[in-house]
């Protein structure tokens, strides 16, 4: 036997071990018109700028800085196919399979939906690859030129893989969202805006980043890099799950993992404040880096709370199977199994749980305005699950996202219900504040900023306050009952 043959021999055995659907897809892009156009545009117009480059800069090319132009070119060129091509090929891989009636002939097979992601994100990762195997001779080429930073070069190159690997991720799952053809037209069409303006932030962050000097010997910089590279893994293990929740069958349990991975962004963000703290000494912590780690908690829960809270509190038996023997451990982990009633306890928990984080930490300017922010978390949410229960009760064909997007509209409602009343002419129109804004977070929250403790910030503490506990008074009940249908054990028929 030849060396060839040997060589194609083990090929062919290793790719026996691989995930399937990374092999069947990796041949299936590779023998695409779409991955054979954009492979030879990429070396086509980097070789153009190669060439026109080298006319235009003429003496300069040898004296002067034109390494950095010519690597600012160059990755605009890699970022194109790396931020717009792979993942838009990625999100309709995913839509392909549905509307070739593929993904069922998947379904019935010995694959997970979890091998079924890690596939599909494989075979991104092996294009994005490529595509750096096809510049790197060009900017190697950069390399020979004055002005060549190789540790800015890293930086970009390595951020620019990484966040490409996130972008396909997130264009994976958001190809799982939805099943019907006319939301798979509006979800293809949000996805090319995405990714469009995405790939369009390239050119500023690049010019700033080359127009200045990294400071690569600061370590609040490494820290940043650090907070950017654990913030994209989360967001990247949490989009994963989300698509293979979306892709399992109804009757799996579907959310348990997804509020683990969120409950540990949470804490991994104060926890990231509380090392970077003890890493920088004693002193006090940078308020405004608390006010900023605040909204954007509020903000997650806000999202996660959404989602969360308008679950279908049907648990079948396979999801009775999961639950823990222990009648304790079954209280403590009750809010992580599936149902709304349940998400919204999940929700109240963790909004707790920042607020008494704000409170130990002694940030009296920031308290109040979490304590409201916090609060009209749980007027929405909780109003917003509430109805969507009732609705679902008198019709079973009110879905969740029909929840959802009912809980959206009760929001703008209430954000918009002052200005219309000004627009009628039931009220005289004002340019300050007044309590009538009240059901407007962005109106309130800034006014909470400004002026702290005073009485005003009471009187709007008393007034979400009310509502709050009127919202959890309203879920009272479907708490209790999703809790108790945890939390006594017991075994299922088989």
């Amino acid at each position: 036997m030849s060396t060839s043959e040997k060589l194609f021999a083990q090929a062919e055995r290793a790719t026996d071990w691989m995930n399937p659907i990374l092999v069947k897809e990796t041949r299936q892009a590779f023998k695409s018109r779409q991955f054979i156009i954009t492979f030879f545009l990429l070396l086509v117009v980097a070789w153009l700028i190669s060439a026109a480059g080298a006319l235009w800069a003429g003496p300069a090319l040898e004296y002067g800085t034109a390494g950095r132009a010519f690597f600012v070119f160059y990755f605009y060129v890699l970022a194109f196919a790396i931020l717009f091509v792979v993942p838009f090929g990625a999100f309709r891989s995913m839509l392909n399979e549905k509307d070739h009636n593929t993904y069922e002939l998947l379904s019935i097979s010995t694959l997970s939906p979890r091998q079924i992601v890690s596939g599909k994100m494989c075979s991104a990762l092996v294009q994005i690859f490529i595509y750096y195997s096809a510049i790197a001779p060009f900017m190697a080429f950069t390399s020979l030129l004055q002005g060549f930073d190789l540790a800015l070069v890293t930086l970009y190159l390595v951020g620019a893989l990484a966040w490409a690997i996130c972008v396909s991720m997130i264009s994976i799952t958001l190809s799982t969202l939805s099943n019907q053809r006319q939301w798979q037209a509006m979800n293809t069409l949000a996805m090319v805006i995405l990714l469009f303006w995405q790939f369009g932030m390239i050119f500023p962050l690049t010019a700033v980043g080359m127009s200045e000097t990294v400071p690569f010997d600061d370590p609040d910089f490494w820290w940043g890099v650090a907070t950017f590279t654990v913030a994209a893994a989360s967001y990247f293990v949490l989009s994963m799950q989300i698509a293979v929740s979306r892709l399992t069958f109804e009757s799996d349990n579907r959310s348990t993992r997804i509020r683990i991975i969120c409950s540990i962004q949470f804490w991994g963000v104060w926890g990231f404040l509380l090392v970077y703290h003890l890493w920088n000494g004693a002193g006090s912590v940078d308020e405004h880096m608390v006010s900023v780690l605040a909204g954007i908690s509020l903000f997650h829960w806000l999202v996660v709370g959404l989602f969360a809270a308008t679950e279908s509190e049907f648990l079948s038996r396979r999801v009775r199977r999961t639950l823990p023997g222990n009648s304790l451990l079954r209280w403590i982990v009750a809010p992580l199994f599936p149902g709304g009633s349940r998400g919204f306890l999940f929700l109240l928990a963790h909004l707790l749980a920042l607020c008494l984080i704000i409170y130990v930490g002694a940030w009296p300017d920031w308290l109040n305005w979490i304590y409201v922010g916090a609060l009209y978390v749980v007027c929405f949410v909780g109003f917003g699950g509430f109805v969507g229960r009732m609705a679902h009760a008198m019709t079973p064909e009110f879905r969740p996202a029909h929840a959802r997007v009912l809980t959206v509209l009760i929001a703008l409602f209430a954000m918009l219900a002052p200005y219309l009343v000004m627009a009628l002419g039931l009220t005289r129109p004002t340019t300050t504040y007044s309590l009538m804004f009240v059901s407007n977070p962005f109106s309130t929250l800034p006014v909470i900023t400004d002026f702290g403790g005073t009485g005003l910030t009471d009187v709007i503490l008393l007034m979400v306050g009310s509502v709050a506990v009127l919202a959890v008074i309203v879920n009272l009940r479907a708490m209790l009952t999703g809790v108790l249908g945890v939390a006594p054990y017991r075994p299922p028929v088989s």
